[in-house]
């Protein structure tokens, strides 16, 4: 019976680990941007050629099996950690990195070719496999307050890294009163590699979810992001103003609206690509010029609209002023013998009820009375007349 587990566990647990791998291989094949999903590919395949080694090639005294297998387990170990750090765009020190493991190899290799000691062995590789993975939770410990799939990542990760600890006391009992080849085949041995297998495959489900949570979110972006001027289309300022509208109760909500004066004159006299150049520095001005909790997007054509969380509406007169201020004195180089691209603004406050919808018509009222002013200046609501559409005319 237990020879029999014994093959089951020889075909299975290293194919189990084949099989991540090259789902992992096949995410990166589907999104070739993700390079971090090909190192929890290589980090299950290096596990699955260590599992196998053991159970073909069972250790003996001096014989040098579990050198070559506690590398491929330390090597596996600093894999993950560097995919798990990749995908967030974190690193450990390399120095850390690369000291640690060797002096972790370094000991396991004397205790099986100098003196050979199996307890000793086991001590190193658990506890150690533990250190390497753990260096990374200062910097993963921000998947706490991420999505849902970066949470149960965390913990999912952090409970496979400790379950190292524990385990190494539950392996060193039964391995104290047997031989290597002897315990590698043992009931007991079985069972640690199974509820390893198990641990294994709850962070490749993990990871997996995360990546492909990733994936949709990348696929949203884009979808939601203007690929000129890399602010968001008015699709994805609709998505981003449910969540700030209605504002908390006591905070304003502000919204300015803009568009580039005499816009028809620069595509028609210079080229859509001059223009194209124009929408996308005017682009820049703006991502530069707001916070980061402000929302900016193109509405299309030559018109931006800026929405501005807990922003009194004397805050984004300012702020509408200071755009106008620095896209006038913005040389554009790609228009020869224009002087200065201008734009004209409207702003507007939300009022109690009101939807997205209603404020971006409030504003755009109030920018065309800035048109009808002579553009390249900053109209508000507050003016009466210009709350009246008739006196836009």
């Amino acid at each position: 019976m237990l020879q029999d587990a014994g093959r089951f566990l020889a075909l299975v647990n290293p194919a189990i680990a084949i099989a991540f791998s090259l789902c992992f291989v096949l995410a990166w094949r589907y999104e070739r941007t993700r390079h971090y999903l090909l190192l929890p590919a290589a980090a299950y395949g290096m596990y699955a050629i260590a599992i196998t080694l053991q159970i073909v090639w069972p250790p003996r005294p001096g014989g040098g099996q579990a050198t070559v297998t506690g590398l491929l387990y330390l090597g596996s170990g600093v894999l993950l950690l560097r995919g798990m750090l990749a995908r967030i765009g974190a690193r450990v020190d390399t120095c850390t990195q690369v000291a640690l493991p060797l002096a972790l190899l370094g000991a396991i290799a004397w205790f099986d070719l100098v003196q050979p000691r199996l307890v000793a062995r086991i001590y190193i590789l658990n506890v150690g496999i533990a250190m390497i993975l753990l260096l990374g939770m200062p910097a993963l410990a921000r998947l706490r307050a991420g999505r849902l799939a970066d949470r149960v990542l965390f913990w999912v990760y952090l409970l496979f890294s400790l379950h190292f600890l524990p385990r190494t006391v539950l392996t060193v009992i039964p391995a104290a009163s047997h031989d290597p080849a002897t315990f590698i085949r043992s009931a007991y041995w079985l069972w640690l590699q199974a509820t390893l297998a198990l641990l294994l495959m709850a962070l490749a489900l993990a990871l997996l979810a995360a990546a492909v949570q990733d994936i949709i979110v990348g696929l949203r972006h884009e979808r939601d992001t203007d690929p000129l001027t890399l602010l968001h289309t008015r699709r994805g300022l609709a998505a981003l103003a449910v969540q700030q509208i209605p504002p908390p109760p006591g905070q304003p909500l502000s919204l300015l609206v803009c568009d580039l004066d005499f816009f028809k004159f620069i595509n028609d006299n210079y080229g859509h690509s001059a223009g194209d150049a124009v929408l996308a520095q005017f682009g820049q001005i703006i991502a530069g010029g707001i916070r980061r909790r402000d929302i900016a997007a193109r509405l299309g054509g030559e018109e931006f609209v800026v929405l501005l969380p807990d922003t009194a509406p004397d805050a984004a007169l300012q702020l509408a002023e200071r755009l106008r201020h620095t896209l006038e004195h913005t040389p554009m180089t790609v228009l020869p013998g224009v002087h200065r691209v201008t734009a004209s603004f409207g702003v507007a406050t939300l009022r109690p009820g009101e939807d997205l919808d209603t404020l971006l018509m409030r504003a755009d009222h109030v920018l065309y009375a800035a048109k009808n002013r002579g553009r390249n200046c900053v109209a508000w609501e507050r003016d009466e007349a210009l709350q009246a559409p008739g006196a836009l005319a």
